[in-house]
């Protein structure tokens, strides 16, 4: 068609009215498909994924051992390995080495571990309660050189990255329990009161 001449469908419009908008399928196919697929994908979601329970957490149940430090027959500290729940954290692991050391008579039933820290350089700072230095082996040296290391080798060697153990009592330094071991600067692993492994 030439520009300029009149086609019988334009006429037939003038005489209606209005001219006739041409569809924009591109246009409404734009706007509703984006609308067509959320909607699918809220019905799919709701039917099938709603419906399942959630994947229950996967709790590891593997087994860790600490290392405890227990008075022998000749006054030397037995090392001996005891299986633990490795999910526990840091207090209830050394809950569970000073229920241990309680058993062997190492330690006296009253005295507790309020709480430990560790500092970056690998000191933990063992704060415990005064029954520590109330009635831990009064009067008997061995007692209180068994108690000290049987303590610090036991936290040390049980505790990745620990060097050196701080006694505290209500979080102050003490000199020593009963004026046998010096316990005011932290102390290192002693392998001279440990009994050689065979």
């Amino acid at each position: 068609m030439r520009r300029g001449t009149i086609n019988l469908k334009d006429v037939e419009n003038l005489a209606a009215g209005t001219p006739k908008k041409r569809i924009n399928y591109k246009r409404i196919t734009l706007v509703c498909l984006p609308l067509i697929i959320v909607t699918a994908s809220i019905v799919v979601f709701f039917k099938y994924m709603a419906g399942t329970p959630p994947e229950k957490p996967v709790v590891r149940t593997e087994k860790a051992t600490v290392s405890l430090f227990i008075p022998g027959d000749n006054g030397r500290l037995v090392e001996k390995a005891v299986e633990i729940n490795n999910s526990g954290t840091y207090k209830e692991k050394a809950d569970l080495i000073l229920g241990e050391l309680k058993k062997t008579r190492c330690l006296p039933e009253g005295v507790m571990l309020k709480e430990l820290t560790m500092d970056s350089s690998g000191t933990m700072y063992l704060n415990f309660s005064k029954d520590l230095i109330s009635s831990t082996g009064a009067g008997n040296s061995i007692d209180e050189i068994t108690t000290v290391y049987a303590i610090t080798n036991s936290f040390l060697a049980s505790f990745r990255n620990a060097r050196k153990v701080r006694f505290l009592v209500d979080w102050q330094p003490i000199h020593t329990l009963h004026g046998i071991v010096s316990t005011f600067l932290p102390i290192e692993f002693n392998k001279q009161i440990t009994e050689e492994q065979k």
